[in-house]
């Protein structure tokens, strides 16, 4: 008994670590490096082709199952996820909270930039689709849709868990941004778009990006209070 509630005690102190964003902002940035590695490297090709084949195969078996994913794809769209970003700016700035908003608009616009010229010095070609005109770009990592949407509704998360304190409503937030997230990427590689390592590191560039977010509010906080 006292052996596991010392190994209960390591893992509180474990997940109290990475509630940290700059901890944060290493894990998902290690991940993200590891994962761009081993595209290089071709460590992941074959884990590729098998996942690809087995869940692109699944999203086409049926329409009903394509015009599914096609709707949670364009949750994790560009003119979505510009449209949110302007309106939850728009908020925090009616709300008073501009350096909340001003670091959002930052973080999404750096956040686009740092894709684009990834993709383009990475230059992995997409999957061999059967419809090229699904997609609005050629190159494949990391997948756009889902860095973004990662970096987009977890900083909401982050935002909502400021007007409650209560543990279960905070761990719902980020479990529903989570889920979003997740649906968002799957549905990539479901619609045959995007390859399971180009999701998997636009999960982990998203996070890292969302964690830096975080820790430039908590850096700026600390700041205001120093100073006042």
């Amino acid at each position: 008994m006292e052996v596991i509630m010392k190994q209960v005690g390591v893992f509180a102190v474990f997940l109290d670590a990475l509630r940290a964003p700059s901890i944060q902002v290493l894990v998902f940035g290690t991940g993200f490096l590891l994962c761009m590695l081993f595209v290089y490297m071709g460590v992941l090709t074959p884990m590729d082709n098998n996942l690809y084949a087995l869940l692109s195969e699944v999203g086409n078996a049926a329409p009903w199952r394509q015009a599914l994913l096609q709707d949670a794809t364009v949750l994790g769209s560009l003119s979505v996820l510009l449209f949110v970003t302007v309106s939850v700016a728009m908020a925090l700035l009616l709300a008073g909270e501009q350096r909340k908003a001003l670091t959002f608009v930052c973080a999404v616009v750096i956040g686009l930039a740092v894709t684009f010229l990834l993709q383009a010095g990475i230059a992995r070609p997409r999957p061999p689709l059967a419809d090229h005109t699904a997609t609005l770009y050629d190159h494949s990592f990391p997948s756009t849709h889902t860095t973004l949407s990662t970096l987009v509704y977890f900083y909401i998360a982050y935002l909502l868990n400021h007007f409650t304190k209560n543990r279960a409503v905070r761990l719902w937030v980020y479990l529903v941004a989570a889920i979003l997230v997740m649906t968002i990427g799957i549905s990539k590689v479901m619609l045959g778009m995007h390859w399971p390592s180009d999701v998997v590191a636009g999960w982990c560039a998203g996070g890292s990006m969302a964690a830096l977010s975080f820790y430039v509010i908590k850096w700026k906080r600390k700041l205001r209070v120093k100073t006042s």
